[in-house]
């Protein structure tokens, strides 16, 4: 790697590859960070989180510029190929250079986010630099959980420009990001009774992200079961409602068993969901067998088929454009564990109040059926500036170096950027990033010479900010 360019982005991100950093194990990481900062006669700061703050002063003629802000994140995740035996606790990453790429030996590469660590670090160590003065913020655990940034302090932080780095597709300008909450329910199921009866089994949805896809017509595999189940004439029982498998994808398949009905009945039920369902993308299957199982009360039945019909999924609102989603929920999963049925419910919104209004919904219907629930899993979200005056100046460096325009858009999705709007509101800022494709598994691959345009385009970006 000593050979590629920009030369001192690769020489860090080599030492990075050293050094085991996958989320929870990120103390050594960050302990090389400070050491490095030293050495560098850097002012260095480190939490208890092991969050790390490196700064450097204003270069000569940029002291009263708007200081600046550049935030990425040290764990990575550690995926493997299936006859890999790397141990990510303590082996180093194996870079491999293919053609245009770097990749990694039957593993994760870390570019997700390690290479805007050795871009923060590279220009913290340039003679040459010019620019206001700079803070590098390296948090930890963002691919678990954020906690990192959420738990930085409030006043630690001086700059009045944050640049986040890790976005991972370049000539994208992320400007704004959804936050969101996860409610989880967890009801006793109560009296089970052994009954014969039927299960109805759904496959062939797509499935996806339950940020990035929830516009599009995948369809929620939860939902299309609930709808079966609401159009049988009789009053049904139901028993081992299983759909679902995280909170941030969307359900693509799943099974219910049913009792106290006759098969002509859900059969005309099914095919009147499958009408109503034929503009999905996928291929949406519906099966229908005999089966035997335990049969939930019919009071609890019709609760739990009432919170799966009037929940609301998919998109909750647009912002302005018409097209951009602002608000959102997922109905994630649904089974059984340890005598509760349990189910999870993923809300994300860019604009605190429509996610709130979303909240009280939610909050209602799952009241209104008797439902336990707890609510956890909260981001913060970071809403669209419309007074911005970095990303007007991002976008004025973008154009004059490359010749044509950013994609400016707002994401359906967390970034840590969340985290620091919420703690430092003044803040303006961006997120950007080279070319990563197969980020979270052995694919994961880096566009090298992507990397070196957002380097100098970063460079370019700080010493026009006077």
């Amino acid at each position: 790697m000593e050979n590629l360019q920009p030369q001192r982005v690769f020489y860090y991100f080599s030492k990075l590859m050293e050094i085991p950093r996958v989320s929870h194990h990120e103390k050594e990481v960050s302990d090389y960070l400070i050491k490095t900062g030293k050495e560098l006669g850097l002012f260095t700061y480190q939490d208890e989180n092991l969050n790390v703050i490196l700064r450097r002063d204003a270069a000569k003629g940029y002291e009263n510029a708007p200081k600046v802000i550049l935030q990425g994140h040290m764990d990575m995740v550690g995926s493997k190929t299936e006859d890999s035996t790397h141990d990510f606790t303590k082996d180093p990453i194996i870079p491999v250079i293919d053609g245009d790429y770097l990749k990694a030996k039957d593993t994760t590469l870390g570019a997700d986010n390690g290479i805007a660590v050795a871009m923060g670090l590279a220009l913290l160590e340039d003679k040459n630099y010019k620019g206001p003065q700079l803070e590098l913020v390296v948090t930890t655990d963002e691919e678990t959980s954020m906690s990192g940034a959420l738990a930085l302090a409030d006043d630690v932080l001086e700059g009045e420009y944050l640049i986040n780095l890790d976005s991972e597709e370049e000539g994208i300008l992320t400007v704004g990001s959804a936050g969101g909450i996860t409610f989880f329910v967890s009801q006793e199921i109560g009296e089970l009774s052994e009954k014969e009866g039927f299960e109805i089994k759904l496959s062939g949805l797509l499935g996806g992200h339950s940020g990035m896809q929830i516009h599009e017509k995948r369809g929620n595999a939860v939902k299309i079961l609930g709808q079966i189940l609401e159009k049988i004439e009789d009053e049904i029982s139901i028993g081992e409602f299983t759909s679902g498998t995280f909170d941030n994808v969307i359900p693509s398949t799943g099974k219910v068993l049913v009792f106290d009905t006759s098969l002509e009945k859900i059969e005309k039920a099914k095919e009147e969901v499958l009408k109503e369902n034929s503009d999905l993308l996928g291929n949406l299957q519906i099966a229908v067998k005999e089966a035997k199982g335990k049969a939930y009360s019919k009071d609890f039945s019709k609760r739990v088929i009432k919170m799966v019909n009037t929940m609301p999924t998919g998109v909750n609102t647009f912002m302005k454009d018409g097209k951009t989603v602002e608000s959102s929920d997922n109905l994630a999963l649904i089974k059984e564990e340890d005598g509760n049925l349990k189910s999870e419910i993923s809300l994300r919104s860019s604009n605190h109040e429509a996610l709130d209004e979303l909240r009280e919904k939610i909050g209602k219907i799952l009241e209104e059926n008797s439902l336990a629930y707890t609510i956890g899993a909260v981001y913060p979200g970071w809403e669209y500036n419309e007074n911005s005056k970095l990303r007007p100046l991002a976008e004025k460096v973008y154009k004059e170096m490359e010749g044509k325009e950013f994609d400016t858009i707002v994401i359906h999705a967390g970034l840590e950027c969340g985290c620091f709007y919420e703690k430092y509101p003044h803040l303006d800022i961006i997120s950007i990033g080279p070319n990563i494709s197969g980020a979270h598994s052995p694919e994961e691959k880096l566009e090298i010479k992507s990397c070196q345009r957002v380097f100098a385009y970063v460079k370019k970006l700080l010493e026009e900010i006077k």
